[in-house]
């Protein structure tokens, strides 16, 4: 079945960190309602990717001062 995955960027070797995974249908787009619902469970997961991603960044960022 098809899969969205949200993904984070990790640094060197970290590698990349899986934030969110859902299986989808064609059922999950067929009405304007349930596509709005699978739109914002993406936008939740991209937003908790980016948030991710910026603390990483901050962490680095305090680890090499």
């Amino acid at each position: 079945m098809p899969q969205i995955i949200i993904t984070t960027d990790g640094p060197g070797s970290e590698g990349t960190r899986e934030v969110h995974r859902e299986r989808v249908q064609p059922a999950d787009v067929e009405t304007e309602a349930a596509g709005h619902l699978l739109i914002e469970r993406i936008g939740w997961a991209l937003a908790d990717a980016d948030q991710i991603e910026h603390a990483n960044d901050t962490q680095r960022h305090h680890q090499a001062a």
